[in-house]
C-alpha cells in the first residue's frame, strides 16, 4: 500500500530512516562544537537523496515498470501460448484427415461387399 503513494516499500524507507540516524549520530559526534550544523546537512541530504528515489521509482511505476523476471515469465508464457494454438490447429487439420481416411476406407469396405459390377453411387 505505501508503495504505490510513495514508491518505495516499508523495508527501504525502515533502511533508509536506519542509515539517517547513523549518520546523523557519526556527523554529531564529528562536529562536536555545532552538532546542529552536521546533523541537520545529514538530514537535509537524506531528504533530497529520498525525494530522487521516490521519483525514479514513481517513473518507473508509471510507466508500467515490471520487474525483468516478470516480464520474462510473460514473454515464455506468451511462447508457450502461441505454441499450444498452433498445435491446436495441426491437431483439428489431422482430426480433419483421419475422417477424409475413415471415409474413404468405408468405401472402399463397401464396394468390396458389393457383387462385382455393381456400384454403390
Amino acid at each position: 500500500m505505501i508503495k504505490r503513494y510513495v514508491g518505495l516499500d516499508l523495508l527501504d524507507l525502515v533502511i533508509h530512516a536506519g542509515v539517517t540516524i547513523a549518520l546523523a549520530v557519526a556527523f554529531a559526534e564529528w562536529t562536536v562544537p555545532q552538532e546542529e550544523v552536521g546533523v541537520g546537512l545529514v538530514f537535509a541530504v537524506s531528504f533530497v537523496v529520498l525525494a530522487l528515489r521516490r521519483a525514479r521509482a514513481l517513473r518507473h511505476q508509471a510507466e508500467g515498470g515490471e520487474e525483468p523476471e516478470a516480464s520474462r515469465r510473460i514473454e515464455e508464457l506468451e511462447d508457450r501460448l502461441a505454441e499450444l494454438e498452433a498445435g491446436q490447429g495441426r491437431v483439428l487439420e489431422l482430426e480433419e484427415r483421419l475422417d477424409f481416411a475413415e471415409r474413404m476406407l468405408a468405401r472402399e469396405s463397401e464396394r468390396a461387399r458389393l457383387p462385382q459390377g455393381q456400384t454403390g453411387l
